[in-house]
């Protein structure tokens, strides 16, 4: 057998006793994309169940109330249905898109109201200590903002009453004057809440919140909201990347739990490392890469969403919640994917290293482990090329792993037997080259 033969399955033999692992397949960018379809099917079976679920909305309402009122359920559940059925005459268009979008911008209008800030009129302030009188007063402030935009939401309301009372319906025209007002007021009191927060007459309560208002007073962020709610545009893009953020809320939270083993596992190795008197530092290396990780794939998330969301709208008006909500969580797996992508190549250039985000510093430890165990186990196989005693101590080694019962690949049996063999053919060489010169 040639040099070269026997010393790769001596490489066999001890890259098994040192543990060496095979190199993983690359994962390519078909492989990727690949997955990311598998993540939107199964993110469109979520966003199908989602509107399934939304259908329990009534009855639980219904329930709350009779037990609140204490009225029977069907009483109060026959008034509801007499309510949205008078609703949907009193909103109905000239066709059934029209129709659909007269109750879509009423429902837009009610649910601002809805998020608008509001406080107890009838609060007994004496019963509250300095920290709870100081919420109530930011509360009442902040309220306050919005006063105009909660009149133009009541009047809206009473039109509809109105209209039902008299047999009449809520034109598209007005319901259109409507929301336009409504936005505008709110813009207004968005304004109006940003220049009480910077001219201190709503005051942060907590640590935290007095930090961040400073963080936001020193680094001009009010003065940038300040500016972009001025303009009807720029107060859109404000409320939309609030809203984005807040809608992809699922997809961090979801993100982050999947990256808290990485986390915890590269922890551990500095521990292991450090008691070993080696110095390591993976486990804050984890935690800033998932934290980008988990941002830029659920900023970009939110982009995507809010992208695919502004074309089914605008190409698509009368489009489902059904159809748009999945539509809308394909549009931001691809921008998740893609903003991940960039910060990728973003962080390989700061790191010097490659794929910096798609692998995990266990990862690149277990790596780097098998690396030095691949130079050891290379060095041990030119060894039993070169030294008889070496080999033999080799085989011993396998020998001993084959009684244990320990699970050897078929691969690595063979060259066992190969060089079994040739110390073999060896001994029976060293023997005839006795009997030979004793001749």
């Amino acid at each position: 057998m040639a040099i070269n033969d026997i010393q790769s399955q001596n490489l066999l033999l001890t890259n098994y006793l040192s543990g060496v692992q095979g190199q993983m397949p690359e994962i390519t960018l078909k492989d990727e994309i690949y997955g990311l379809g598998n993540e939107a099917l199964f993110g469109s079976a979520f966003m199908l169940g989602m509107p399934l679920l939304a259908n329990f909305k009534k009855p639980i309402s219904v329930f709350n109330q009779s037990r609140k009122n204490n009225k029977s359920y069907l009483d109060i559940w026959n008034e509801q249905s007499k309510i949205a059925k008078a609703n949907k005459a009193a909103l109905k268009g000239n066709n059934i898109l029209e129709s659909y979008r007269n109750r879509s911008m009423f429902k837009t209008i009610q649910g601002f109201g809805k998020e608008l800030p509001t406080y107890d009129p009838n609060q007994n302030l004496s019963e509250l200590n300095t920290k709870k009188l100081i919420k109530y007063q930011n509360q009442v402030i902040k309220s306050q903002c919005y006063d105009d935009a909660k009149r133009i939401i009541e009047e809206t309301k009473q039109m509809l009453e109105n209209a039902k009372q008299n047999g009449t319906k809520v034109s598209k025209e007005q319901l259109k004057t409507q929301l336009t007002k409504v936005r505008d007021a709110i813009r207004t009191g968005d304004l109006k809440l940003n220049q009480a927060i910077q001219n201190g007459e709503i005051k942060p309560v907590s640590w935290f919140s007095k930090l961040k208002h400073q963080t936001k007073l020193k680094t001009g962020v009010y003065k940038a909201e300040s500016a972009l709610l001025k303009t009807t545009r720029g107060a859109s893009t404000l409320k939309c990347a609030s809203k984005c953020v807040k809608g992809a809320g699922w997809m961090a939270a979801i993100q982050g739990v999947m990256e808290i083993p990485d986390i915890i596992n590269a922890y551990k190795i500095d521990k292991a490392e450090k008691a070993a008197g080696k110095e390591s530092d993976r486990g804050n290396k984890q935690l800033l890469k998932s934290g980008v990780k988990v941002g830029t794939s659920v900023l970009g998330y939110a982009a995507g969403a809010a992208a695919a969301g502004a074309i089914v709208g605008s190409v698509f008006p009368g489009v489902g919640n059904v159809v748009g909500g999945i539509i809308g969580f394909v549009g931001g797996l691809i921008g998740g994917f893609v903003a991940s992508k960039v910060a990728g190549k973003i962080m390989d250039s700061a790191t010097g290293e490659k794929d910096s985000l798609e692998k995990s510093e266990a990862e690149l430890y277990a790596e780097a482990q098998n690396e030095e165990a691949a130079k050891e186990a290379k060095v041990n196989a030119n060894m039993a090329t070169l030294s008889g005693e070496t080999q033999d101590e080799l085989l011993t080694a396998i020998e001993e792993q084959i009684n244990s019962g320990a699970e050897i690949s078929d691969e690595v049996l063979e060259a066992y037997k190969s060089m079994l063999n040739q110390r073999g053919n060896r001994i029976l060489d060293l023997l005839d080259n006795i009997i030979k010169f004793n001749q």
